[in-house]
């Protein structure tokens, strides 16, 4: 019998489906800073860089990307992934997407950090952390008509 509990480190990587490789890598690399490490056309995948995680697309448009389509049309196997945002504080995170024309679709405001939800362009939905003082709308959530949960 195991005594001790499994201990997990950290995310190491996570694979979203998209339906259009060169527009999920611009979308990661220009509005999300995230860099390309490998691509690996024969399984129509890019492997790329998220801080010290990996996100790994594997474009299920391509005949070469048959092979992670799901089981059922339109299936999705992940909700969102989260990432933490380091270099922007969340007014610069939101004009910085805004130049980047990516929408905002999902706001929370936690006690030390804001997330702000979009979309890639293949509809996965990303969380973005990034740090912020506490304010009146601590632990509220903003969706994408602007009304408080």
């Amino acid at each position: 019998m195991l005594s001790s509990r499994l201990r997990i480190g950290r995310i190491d990587h996570v694979l979203l489906l998209v339906r259009n490789m060169d527009e999920a890598v611009a979308f990661y690399e220009n509005a999300l800073g995230c860099d390309v490490e490998n691509l690996l056309p024969k399984h129509a995948m890019a492997e790329l860089r998220a801080g010290d995680s990996h996100l790994d697309l594997v474009d299920i448009a391509a005949p070469a990307g048959a092979w992670a389509n799901p089981p059922a049309p339109g299936g999705r196997n992940v909700d969102h992934v989260a990432l933490t945002v380091e270099s922007h504080d969340a007014a610069t995170l939101r004009e910085h997407l805004r130049m980047h024309g990516v929408d905002v679709v999902e706001e929370r405001v936690e006690a030390e950090s804001v997330s702000l939800y979009v979309r890639d362009p293949s509809g996965n939905t990303i969380e973005l952390i990034t740090p912020c003082a506490p304010t009146a709308n601590w632990g509220s959530i903003t969706d994408i008509r602007g009304s408080q949960a």
